[in-house]
């Protein structure tokens, strides 16, 4: 085993491709691979499986990125103490909920590099899959729609709170109401995030209790594919009450009121690159 070798596996895992890892190493596909296959040998253990162009790492894989992240991050800081190899240039993979960062992070990230340039490269997720990739190693920190989810794992800090409305082009008549139920929008053709995002559950059990089935024309996680939709008056919309251009539509609360936590978390336990450990405190203090 090698440090080139741990190297090669964790831009695969973190990549999902030995394709796009090699490309980021500036090195061949077949060095890549030969090295996680070597690995493997060593080892005597099938660390991924191969779907299409995609590394899905099993079981006996995740377990291995974690300990070979954790050298890694270790061999850097051997560096930065020995060696003058400066531990700042260490890039902070951070995991980022879809549609409420599009008004969340920009800003957050400005103020984040006039306060100190880290590196940070961030991951569009939802809060199940962030929680996947934190566990597996892949990413340091990530913010996530807290509802129903043991974070008991990790530790955590609830950043903001905020509430789900309904979004709708102003010449619908709806438009006009104070706020809008389930059977209002029996007939609406609604917009709602990707199948997998946690914001669904409560709308779709408020439905379901009011015996109203949802019309639904839309999934995504992309926030303009969405609000072109609303601006085309193709139908109404489920956002964030502080991502919601407020200027362009209708902005109704939705009865029953939906809130949802939003909730920093990053690992127990190992080492914290410093870098890391910039960025949660960064984070923790802005809001």
């Amino acid at each position: 085993m090698t440090i080139t070798q741990l190297q090669y596996f964790c831009a695969a895992c973190r990549y999902g491709s030995i394709t796009k890892a090699a490309e980021a190493l500036f090195v061949s596909h077949p060095a890549v691979s030969v090295a996680i296959k070597s690995l493997e040998k060593e080892f005597g253990i099938d660390l991924y499986t191969h779907t299409g162009n995609r590394v899905i790492l099993t079981e006996e894989g995740r377990a291995f990125y974690r300990h070979a992240l954790d050298i890694l991050q270790r061999c850097d800081a051997m560096y930065a103490d020995f060696a003058g190899r400066p531990e700042d240039s260490y890039r902070v993979q951070m995991g980022i909920p879809p549609i409420r960062s599009v008004s969340l992070f920009p800003k957050l990230l400005q103020d984040l590099q006039k306060k100190h340039p880290v590196p940070v490269v961030l991951h569009e997720y939802s809060s199940g899959r962030c929680l996947q990739k934190l566990s597996n190693g892949e990413l340091d920190c990530c913010l996530v729609n807290f509802r129903d989810a043991d974070l008991s794992r990790f530790h955590h800090q609830v950043l903001l709170q905020d509430r789900f409305v309904f979004g709708i082009a102003r010449e619908y008549p709806l438009a006009q109401r104070d706020f809008v139920t389930p059977k209002d929008l029996k007939d609406i053709p609604l917009l709602l995030q990707n199948d997998d995002s946690v914001q669904n559950q409560p709308l779709l059990q408020a439905f379901y209790k009011a015996n109203v089935t949802p019309n639904i024309l839309l999934y995504s996680s992309q926030v303009l594919t969405v609000l072109n939709f609303l601006r085309a008056g193709c139908g109404g919309a489920f956002l964030y009450e502080t991502a919601v251009p407020k200027d362009e539509f209708a902005i109704l609360p939705f009865h029953p009121e939906i809130r949802a936590k939003f909730v920093l978390v990053w690992p127990k336990g190992g080492y914290l690159n410093r870098n890391v450990q910039f960025v949660l405190k960064f984070i923790q203090n802005y809001f």
